[in-house]
Parts: C-alpha cells; sequence; structure tokens
C-alpha cells in the first residue's frame, strides 16, 4: 500500500526534472486539502499493522474523504483518475467487508507458493477469496513479481492519477491564470444587449473638462461670484434700525 503514494513523488521528481517549477505548486489552488490528509492518515494508520479497530470502517472513511477531495478539485489535472480508482477500491469493501485476494496473484507476485500460501498474512482489509463474490475482478488479482506485490485495478488506476498530479503540479499544461483570465471567463455571461459603462472610459483622460474656447480662440468667460463685502453691506443695512423707528 506504501507504493501507491510514490507515484506521487516520482510524477513530482518528472516534472521538475523537465525543467518544472515550484512556483507553480504554489500558485495551485486546492480545496479542502485538510480532508484529504485526514483521509491519507486514516489509511496509514490501518495499514500500521497496529491492530486498530475496525479497520474496514476507518479505511472505507478514508477513501470517501480522499474521494470528496477529489470531487471538489476537479480542476486539478490527475484528481479525476484518482476519483475513479478510490471508488473502486471502495466498492469491494462496501458489499464484502473486505478486498478479497486470489491465491493465484499470491503466486505469481512471489510472495509465497501454493503450499505455504496459508501462512501469508493478509492485510488488515484484505481477506483471500471464497468464491463467492461477483466483483472479484475489483479485488487484488494483479501481481506485480518485481514487487512482490498484489494490486487491484483501483490500485494502478490510483497509482496513474498520483504520478499525473504530481508531474502536473510543478508542469502545467497552461500558466497560472491571472485574475484578469478568470475575468474574462464571465462575459460570456453578459448579456450582449446591455452597454457597457466603462466602454468609453479612459484613466489617463483628465476628469475636468477644460473650458471651451469661442471662435478668436479665448477661453468662455465666467460668471463672477457675488461679492461677500457686498452682501454682507446688504444685510448690515437691512438689519440696521433707524433713530427715528426706535423712538417710535
Amino acid at each position: 500500500m506504501y507504493l501507491i503514494p510514490l507515484a506521487l513523488l516520482i510524477g513530482a521528481a518528472v516534472g521538475l526534472f523537465v525543467r518544472g517549477s515550484f512556483d507553480y505548486l504554489l500558485a495551485t489552488r486546492v480545496v479542502f486539502w485538510p480532508i484529504a490528509v485526514v483521509g491519507v492518515a486514516l489509511q496509514g494508520l490501518v495499514g500500521s499493522g497496529l491492530g486498530v479497530p475496525y479497520p474496514t470502517l476507518l479505511t472505507a472513511i478514508s477513501m470517501v474523504l480522499i474521494a470528496v477531495t477529489c470531487a471538489m478539485n476537479l480542476h486539478l489535472t490527475g484528481a479525476s483518475v484518482v476519483l475513479f480508482g478510490t471508488v473502486l477500491n471502495l466498492l469491494p469493501l462496501v458489499f464484502y467487508g473486505y478486498m478479497p485476494v486470489t491465491a493465484e496473484a499470491v503466486v505469481k507476485a512471489g510472495i509465497a507458493d501454493f503450499a505455504s500460501i496459508d501462512l501469508v498474512r493478509l492485510g488488515a482489509t484484505r481477506a483471500f477469496e471464497t468464491g463467492g463474490e461477483t466483483l472479484i475482478f475489483l479485488g487484488a488479482i494483479v501481481p506485480v513479481r518485481w514487487l512482490n506485490e498484489v494490486f487491484s485495478f483501483g490500485d494502478l488506476v490510483i497509482a496513474c492519477g498520483l504520478a499525473n498530479l504530481g508531474f502536473r503540479l510543478f508542469f502545467p499544461l497552461r500558466e497560472t491564470a491571472t485574475y484578469y483570465d478568470e475575468a474574462s471567463d464571465y462575459d460570456q455571461y453578459r448579456d450582449p444587449n446591455q452597454p457597457d459603462p466603462f466602454d468609453d472610459y479612459t484613466p489617463n483622460e483628465p476628469a475636468w473638462a477644460e473650458p471651451a474656447t469661442n471662435e478668436t480662440g479665448s477661453a468662455a468667460q465666467t460668471i463672477p461670484p457675488p461679492n461677500p463685502q457686498t452682501a454682507l453691506d446688504t444685510l448690515e443695512g437691512s438689519a440696521s434700525l433707524s433713530p427715528h423707528d426706535e423712538e417710535k
């Protein structure tokens, strides 16, 4: 099981080798990544051999968490492939409560022969087939002799998806989209009949227009502001009282 995450590291190493950059990794947007971390941690706990209780339930929960994270990050190349492989591995756990393993695959992988097949210790969520499984093709039936390991088709799909994901994290298909690139995607939803108020806007033009000039070239005459002293005199004159008014 620990060989599958190595595909992510191998893909990342190849991406860096072909002139990839860590800048692409830092600019990658991963949604709900802590959920995937919890899922991977649960799988590592089950596969550690510590004898944790309910290993099948914990493994199923971890697969669901990883599948949800992949579904929320379909914009990442390889996430859809990892999602598909995770679902393939989740189906046998849901239907049978374990991942069925064929004895023939164990022998072909070089783990043991048929005489000592009973001495083989499988993983916490794996068990030998009983003959009544209808989804045996989703079990661990793919032997890899040079690794001495038996994989399922879901494991191989996940490994391919992780390798692709690791490669594209450091060497994406295109440059990272900028703010203006993302904003241009929304132009298709704008009503073409609605005028754009910023069509004639030029940020370099002055905010105030120059005063209009007449034919002789002189600027238009403006009305001078009222003299505050005159207004004050009028106000004082209307408010003043003559001596005759006081006598009355």
